[in-house]
């Protein structure tokens, strides 16, 4: 039976963003940068690479048989519709609660000149704590810098942390380097030394999304606070293209001291390379196939976040080798793959894709009603700096919202990015301008 042709897959989820599209209009509710980035990054996952896949005739992943089936390739684009007409709803309810809300000003502007400051004492306190943890993981952290150093125990990119929280955290750095760049009046020397640091450790250690997410962050805020040409933006968004390809061909090269393996022939970066690299429609494929052969494992999808938060409260003593289970979402999104792979894979499904997963029709609806509605509040227009920066990185982290399918852990991603936000909150009654002694 043939599968669902491509263009009747584009209609199907055509129609909810035709929908969106009229009843916006009336309204008069403009696209804003959130649901811009939301919108191109399902274009890519749910659409384009299904597409090619299905024009390439790719009907296998890890050594897995996905086979030609209709009803399965209805039901993806079916999944795809419904969770954008969701989506979409609950943007438009958002929007739609703000208008005529006042554009509120937050008095942020006496502690500006302080926020530098304050990232870098941030920084710095966040790098002891990852010196101190790679001490007590075992590592020495002069071999570190060994770039001839290959061994599996020794390296960055495979190390098992001894305090996995504090790797955590490291997700706000990124965050700390763009406030002290918004908010200081040049580039001075302690900013290039802690964004070369970081970007060493990122490239050492394999953290390509990080990279990303502050490459996102920064293109945000020019697009957002800057009058730049379209013929710049064009030129920019060209040089991020071949660096992110070049990073994407080199990166396990690079964390794994492999520098033999580097390459500069961007052309390896052909279409398969970039569908692989956004094929978590191949692996949500895959899943429901398993699922339906496996029901048993189906029925521990409506617990999972339960378990998964109940067995944080619990002693690592209490689990077979010191180690807590995996989220439900990272086990059977890989449970598949044959035994025997050369390589352990960790395919990842879109958000969209584990609400579906993990919860069915109802759990798409009430998930990606309630990421819509995230977008719309991050697309407000309020003219102060510091909640423009509070926008721009919620923005950035839709990015990771987007791709990788376990909400609960975007969620403590959001949360230590949102930290350096925090820690100002907290700070500005000490900063303000006629602060007195006796508030400290």
């Amino acid at each position: 039976m043939t599968p669902v042709s491509p263009f009747v897959f584009c209609f199907i989820q055509l129609i909810p963003f035709l929908v969106f599209w009229w009843i916006a209009k009336r309204l008069k509710i403009n696209f804003e940068l959130g649901l811009g980035l939301l919108l191109c990054l399902y274009f890519v996952y749910n659409i384009f690479v299904p597409i090619v896949d299905h024009q390439l005739g790719i009907h296998s992943f890890f050594g897995y048989s996905v086979p030609i089936q209709f009803i399965l390739h209805l039901q993806q684009a079916s999944v795809y519709a419904l969770g954008l007409f969701s989506l979409l709803g609950g943007y438009l309810l958002c929007r739609f609660w703000l208008v005529g809300k006042k554009d509120d000003q937050i008095p942020s502007q006496s502690i500006q000149a302080q926020i530098p400051r304050i990232m870098v004492v941030l920084q710095t306190t966040i790098w002891g704590l990852i010196i101190f943890n790679v001490n007590q993981s075992g590592i020495s952290l002069f071999r570190i810098f060994d770039l001839s150093n290959q061994n599996e125990s020794e390296i960055l990119f495979s190390v098992d942390w001894k305090y996995p929280v504090v790797d955590l955290l490291s997700n706000c750095l990124p965050v700390c380097l763009f406030l002290q760049f918004r908010f200081s009046q040049k580039i001075d020397w302690k900013w290039i030394v802690l964004f070369c640091l970081w970007l060493i450790i990122s490239l050492l250690t394999g953290w390509r999304y990080r990279i990303i997410l502050f490459s996102l962050i920064i293109g945000l805020h020019f697009l957002i606070n800057q009058k730049v040409s379209v013929y710049k933006y064009m030129l920019v968004l060209l040089s991020a293209a071949l660096v992110f390809s070049w990073l994407t061909l080199n990166r396990m090269a690079i964390a794994k001291r492999q520098f033999d393996l580097i390459t500069f022939n961007i052309s390896k970066f052909d279409i398969q390379i970039f569908t692989n690299e956004f094929s978590n429609s191949r692996t949500f494929r895959a899943t429901q196939i398993y699922l339906a052969e496996n029901p048993q494992m189906q029925k521990l999808g409506y617990s999972s976040w339960i378990h998964f938060i109940s067995n944080k409260f619990k002693p690592k003593s209490n689990f077979p080798n010191q180690e807590r289970p995996k989220p439900w979402i990272l086990k059977v999104t890989k449970a598949w793959i044959p035994a025997g792979w050369l390589w352990n894979p960790n395919p990842a499904v879109t958000q969209m894709e584990e609400f579906f997963l993990t919860f069915n029709w109802l759990g798409l609806l009430a998930g990606m009603c309630f990421v819509g509605f995230w977008a719309g509040f991050l697309d407000s227009r309020v003219s102060d700096p510091l909640f423009q920066s509070f926008k721009i990185i919620g923005i950035a982290l839709l990015f990771q919202w987007t791709t990788r399918g376990f909400f609960l852990y975007q969620i403590q991603i959001t949360i230590v990015c949102f930290l350096p936000f925090l820690l100002l909150w907290l700070a500005k009654p000490y900063l303000s301008r006629g602060t007195t002694s006796n508030k400290a």
